[in-house]
């Protein structure tokens, strides 16, 4: 069997600024992080987003794991389809015009740039901490956090017990996508072509959840114990407010995966398609009321903490989030939040967030 490899990159429609990070333990050699002169002064964290972005050391956050991954099945076709010179080879490594395909596999997995910077790791870190506290003592809601650390070192060991989520802060964040084709002509010769995608996800925050069909036909829902946070953007304004954001997304995900599991089950939902719609669609309906909470709770904070105004760069993050269709209900999101209450918003996702979505599209 020949073996080929090809290196395929692309850049985020969200235009962030580094590559990816991951890190578990804050237990840092060489440096330490100390607290700054003025917690509540964040001027200077302001100033340390906007420099320009670091894309190295690049370090894996994980180990590939193979995952049905259709949106990059589709993007490694177009890409062979728009590469007459690596058809050619394949044409000519098989020595036939008729030859057959098939995908072997594709695993993923997250790179990341850590914050060497000890000034700026030091400030975000703080930063953050300010942000969930200030989050959780306005909402009520218990804190999901074992630990808020900023990462250093390559894949760490990430425990599976029960007693909390840990949040790794980074200073940019990459998906890599790998993908194995074997293209075969009528007389059995094989031929491997590996394709290989770097992809800077644009989500300054992330956290997962993973959905897995059992043998008798139910969902598990499997939530990650980790979030990461990335400390750069192009507006900086985007990456102040991940800490508030993701905290949100942690601790409303129960009611929402609630929810997607009886819609599943009442509609007798089996097909991949079918599933990605639902969750698709609850997924929009999360990104609204946390948006609403957030765009309620922290301009005040920010603007006090940074000793100046934000608007225009609130309004361009709204802009930007605009383009994805995730974010489609998240403008009535900020309005329903503003007219009901943070609080009263709170109690109707936990109780129905059937309820909070009526809303929504009403």
């Amino acid at each position: 069997m020949v073996y080929c490899r090809y290196l395929m990159k692309k850049s985020s429609d969200f235009s962030v600024k580094a590559i990816f990070t991951i890190t578990f333990f804050i237990t840092m050699t060489g440096m330490v992080l100390a607290s700054p002169d003025q917690p509540s002064g964040y001027s200077r964290l302001m100033e340390l987003i906007m420099l320009d972005d670091m894309a190295e050391p690049l370090y894996p956050f994980n180990d590939f794991k193979a995952e049905l991954d259709t949106a990059s099945h589709g993007e490694y076709l177009t890409y062979l389809n728009e590469q007459p010179d690596v058809l050619k080879k394949i044409y000519t490594g098989l020595g036939s015009e008729k030859i057959q395909w098939k995908l072997d596999n594709i695993s993923n997995r997250l790179l990341y740039v850590p914050e060497m910077r000890e000034e700026y790791a030091t400030l975000y870190e703080s930063y953050c901490n300010d942000v969930v506290t200030y989050v959780l003592d306005k909402t009520k809601l218990k804190n999901p956090y074992r630990s808020i650390q900023t990462l250093l070192y390559e894949k760490p060991d990430i425990s599976d017990d029960d007693k909390g989520i840990v949040a790794f802060l980074v200073h940019n964040i990459i998906e890599e996508s790998s993908a194995t084709y074997i293209f075969s002509n009528p007389e059995g010769k094989k031929l491997k072509v590996e394709l290989n995608e770097r992809t800077f996800s644009g989500a300054v925050g992330s956290y997962g959840t993973d959905i897995y069909i059992r043998e008798n036909g139910e969902f598990e829902f499997i939530s990650n114990k980790y979030t990461i946070w990335q400390n750069s953007a192009k507006n900086p304004y985007t990456a102040l407010l991940v800490p508030a954001e993701e905290t949100l997304h942690i601790v409303l995900r129960k009611y929402t995966e609630r929810v997607i599991k009886e819609t599943l089950k009442e509609n007798s939902i089996r097909t991949l398609k079918e599933v990605e719609e639902i969750v698709d669609n609850w997924i929009a309906v999360e990104e609204a009321i946390v948006g609403g909470l957030v765009y309620t709770l922290i301009p005040e904070m920010i603007d006090q903490y940074l000793d100046q105004q934000t608007q225009d760069l609130v309004e361009a993050d709204l802009q930007r989030k605009r383009k994805f269709k995730r974010y489609h209900h998240l403008r009535k999101g900020i309005g329903i939040v503003g007219r009901i209450g943070y609080a009263e918003s709170i109690k109707l996702y936990k109780e129905d967030p059937n309820r909070f979505k009526a809303l929504l599209l009403s």
